[in-house]
Parts: C-alpha cells; structure tokens; sequence
C-alpha cells in the first residue's frame, strides 16, 4: 500500500487551532515523500485556497467513499455526521484513525467546562448527566449542540486514536478507548527564523495568539492587564465572534489605548520577534495549545493557567510561568515579575526555544508517525 495520507475535517480554511495543525503536519509530512490529501465535511472559511495549497489534492466526501482505496492511513481531524462516520468505518476499518484535537466526542457542549462558573469538567461522558448539563443553557444554543455522542463515541473507542498530550490520552482511556490503541504524537514545532528579542526595560511588550472566543479567556486576560501598575502594550493577535465584546471591556477597563486588536495573521513571527511574553490565558481545559508552544519556539517565555495540557510544554519557572486557573492577580504578578527582570526574560526564552528544539522537534514527529502507519498498515 503506497504512503498516502488522507486528512478528513471539518471546514475548509483556516477556522482555528485544528486546521492550522492539519495544515502544517500536511506540510510536513509532504515535505518527507508523503502524498497528503484533503476531504472537508463543512464550509469553506477564511483564506481556504491558501489552505488547500498545503494538500495535493481535495476531495469531497462523496470521491473519498467511492474512488478506489489507496490511503495507507486516514486521519479523522474533526467529528463528522453518525452516518458519514459509518461509511468510513465501512471504507477504511482500522486505518480509520480519530485525532482527538479537542472534547467534542465526550462532552456535547463542546467546552468540557460546566455551564454556570464555568468550572471545568473531569468526568466521563454519561448520556443522561450531560444532556441534561448541555440543555442548561439558552435554547437558542440547543441546535448547536452536538448529537449522537453515545453512538459516535461506541463506534470511534474501538478504532486507533493519536493524542497530543497525555492529558488527553487519560481523557480518552476514561471514556472508553484501549490504552494499546491510544497514540501520544507530540506536534512538529517548526522552528522560526530566530530573531533575538530586543527586552525593552521601559515597556513590557505582551502577545496574545489565538480565536477570540470565551473558552480562551482573552476577557480573564484583559482583567489581568487591567491590574497592571508597569507600562506595558500587548496586541491582540486572532479573530473571532468576541472581538467586540472584549474591545468593550478594554474600554471599561481604562486600557483600550494600550492594546492593539491586529485581527488574524497568517505568520506572526514578526510580531513575536518584538514581543517580550506571550500570554495563555484559556479558561477551558487546553488540549495541548499550539500556539503557547509556539511562542516558546521563537523564543518567548509564557505565562499561562494551569489547564489540560499545558504543563507538557511549558515548564514553570524554566520556560515561563504557569498560574492557578482563573486567577488573573496572579498572572498579573508574574508580567510585573518579567517587567522587572528583563535577564529572567531572555533566560526563561532561551530556555523555552531550547526545550521546543528538544521536545517537538520534527524528527520526533516524523518517528512517531511512521510508527503509527506501521501499525495502521502493516
């Protein structure tokens, strides 16, 4: 069976963290002799030609279950309908592998983080318990809800499934999945081209990577810069339905001058490159964070909550700081800690660009993968 891959999502197009992953690892992968091809089940979204450019090829869901089979493995990026899933068991049985990039399988509201407080979830899915958990909420939220859980988590927990943290992999084992068949594969961080920060001591530069959503907690962020008694500018890098109401608060709050909303950027190394610290501030249950990790690449120490799997690439007190969930005075400590020692600053960065070489390097990548086709397609 020749080494061709294919990639089922969701949407078409840069949408969030799941499809910028599926491009780059496409990306890689085909820079290594594999043929990587595309099949999305949802809409097209934001700049979706230059996210095709990644694959060899994209094919719909209808070429996928009728062209003769030559995929070696086939990644399930994004949960699909009961009935397409059917017909890919049916298609492509054990070389069907599930990515589980978030909690959608075992949570039907998607957040794993309770409705009221928004206290993050530990339990495994139970049909009763959280249908009733996920109709707590505003009606007009129930079309959104996703169905089917039991049958799509019966029929996925038999299948090989590949994980990016071990916080996930005890998730899935929970939930149902064999430990055997549960595959750690750590993300390719591709390094960027290094820039040397320059550590202005007269003005803390802050980042913020990512969708501009509730779960991500850009509001807790905010709160947090808001508490700040250093000079200090961040900028806002990503997009999303929450862009207005956190442009409000930044007004409430008596900070708006200070920060810069740059909307999403395709490659925000340059913007990394002038940045002191990147902030992580989800409230939901990360799991893993790319874009953390990312930052870290380039050479920019983190501060973060503790939630889902961040520890696993960032390292408190060596690569930046990792603060209790939702405590905003906290994070607020540590960026005036930084402020005030810019040689701590350029030491946790150093450390942070050091351990992403170390740790998610592409050539780890690469063995695990291959490893998993070995498995998938003997």
């Amino acid at each position: 069976m020749p080494n061709n891959i294919l990639f089922i999502g969701g949407p078409t197009g840069f949408a969030g963290g799941i499809e910028q992953y599926a491009f780059q690892t496409a990306k890689f992968l085909r820079e290594n002799g594999l043929r990587v091809d595309w099949c999305g089940f949802g809409e097209n979204v934001r700049d979706s030609q230059a996210f095709l450019s990644g694959f060899d090829r994209s094919a719909t869901t209808e070429q996928v279950l009728t062209e003769s089979d030559n995929y070696a493995l086939v990644a399930l990026h994004k949960l699909p309908s009961f009935k397409l899933l059917n017909a890919l068991r049916a298609k492509f049985g054990e070389r069907l592998v599930f990515w589980a990039h978030d909690h959608d399988l075992y949570c039907p509201r998607r957040h794993y983080y309770t409705p009221f407080g928004r206290t993050n979830c530990h339990r495994a899915y139970a049909p009763l318990r959280c249908w009733l958990c996920a109709h707590v909420t505003n009606p007009r939220h129930w079309k959104s809800l996703h169905s089917n859980h039991s049958a799509l988590l019966r029929e996925l927990k038999g299948h090989h499934a590949v994980v990016l943290s071990a916080f996930m992999a005890e998730n899935l084992r929970k939930n149902g999945f064999t430990a055997e068949k549960i595959h750690l594969l750590n993300p390719a961080i591709q390094p960027f081209d290094y820039i040397s920060n320059k550590f202005n001591s007269n003005m803390l530069n802050i980042i913020y990577l990512g969708q501009l959503i509730r779960g991500k907690g850009v509001d807790l962020l905010l709160e947090a810069l808001g508490k700040l008694t250093i000079p200090w500018h961040a900028r806002i890098v990503g997009d999303g339905p929450d862009r207005a109401m956190l442009e409000n608060l930044a007004d409430r709050l008596g900070i708006r001058d200070r920060l810069e909303f740059t909307g999403w950027l395709e490659k925000p190394g340059a913007i990394l490159s002038q940045s002191d610290v990147a902030v992580f501030p989800s409230r939901w249950q990360e799991p893993f964070g790319l874009s953390g990790a990312e930052a870290q690449a380039h050479g920019v120490p983190v501060v973060a909550f503790d939630v889902g799997g961040v520890r696993e690439w960032l390292e408190d007190g060596v690569t930046g700081y990792v603060v209790p969930p939702l405590d905003t005075m906290a994070m607020a400590d540590r960026l005036t800690k930084l402020f005030q020692d810019p040689a701590l600053r350029r030491s946790l960065g150093e450390n942070a660009r050091r351990r992403m070489q170390e740790r998610f390097s592409p050539e780890h990548f690469l063995a695990g993968f291959q490893k998993l086709l070995s498995e998938v397609s003997p």
